[in-house]
Formats: structure tokens, sequence, C-alpha cells
């Protein structure tokens, strides 16, 4: 079976959800580690001794969040039959000795039939090897060439990024 021809990667909402929160307070020891959001409301969080460079956060730094929903950002027919999984991460954190910082990154294949497509609203709905997936479809990725009960392949990003950072950096 020859392979299909993927089109390029599309762009990709890389920011669906943020949040800053301020450490108020920090016992390295225990890895307690309380936060608080932009409405004042605090909460308190035992660290797990995989994230490094705790013992460089003190009270008053901040702490950055952002995440990246997951977006298709391709999705082309195939002449498969057969549905697949595919998934790859990728972790990017801060040396040793530096503020906290930590990139997560994962990247779905999924091979599958097309459930359920909308093509205004720009979701669709596909049958995998696990189960099924419901997902938006970034704005660039050409709709026209599938229809419900289409093979297709769909490429899926989502991104997590935590940041510390001392105040006014």
């Amino acid at each position: 079976m020859a392979a299909e021809k993927a089109p390029a990667m599309g762009k990709a909402e890389l920011l669906a959800a943020q949040a800053t929160l301020v450490v108020t307070a920090i016992d390295h020891k225990t890895r307690e580690v309380t936060l608080k959001n932009e409405e004042g409301e605090e909460k308190t969080f035992v660290i797990g001794k995989e994230a490094r460079n705790l013992d460089q956060v003190n009270v008053g730094d901040v702490v950055s969040i952002k995440m990246a929903d997951v977006v298709a950002v391709r999705l082309y027919p195939v002449k498969t039959v057969a549905k697949s999984r595919v998934e790859k991460v990728g972790i990017a954190r801060s040396d040793l000795g530096q503020k906290p910082h930590v990139s997560i990154s994962r990247h779905l294949e999924l091979t599958g039939r097309i459930a359920e497509l909308d093509k205004e609203k720009r979701i669709v709905t596909l049958e995998g090897k696990d189960g099924s997936i419901t997902t938006k479809v970034a704005d660039d990725v050409d709709l026209s060439e599938v229809k419900k009960g289409d093979m297709v392949r769909i490429d899926l990003l989502e991104m997590l990024s935590i940041t510390v950072n001392a105040p006014g950096k």
C-alpha cells in the first residue's frame, strides 16, 4: 500500500488557558507550597521529589502556568482500514540550581473513522483504536476533503508549561 502524503502541520492554538499564581508559603523540608490565585484564593500542594529546584522557590515568587488544549493540527484521508495510535511525549526542564521550569508536550497521531464532523464549528469525533476522541480542528486545516465515515489520520498537540520567577521578572 502506498503511503499517504500528509499535509503540512497546521497551526495550533497554543494558549487555551493560563494562570498566574503567587507563592504565599513554602516548607522546603515537607515540600508543601501554598499558592494564591488572582482571586485571592489559596491552596496548598505537596510537590513530588521529581520536581527539582524546589529549593530555589521563595515566598513571593510568581508561578506561571500555560496550557494548550488538544487541537487537531492535521486531518487528512488515508487508505488504510487499520486504526492506530502513536504517542510522543517531550519534556524539558530547568537545569539544577535554576528557578523551576518544565515544558511538556504530547503529540498524538491517531488513525480512525470519523464518527461525527461539524465543519462549521470545526469539531470532529474520531473512533480510534482505544475508543473515541472529540476535538476542535485548527482554523487552517482543510476539511473539504473529509466526511463522516471516512478513515483519516489526525494529529493532535497538547502543551503544558510551568515557570517560576522572582517577583517582577
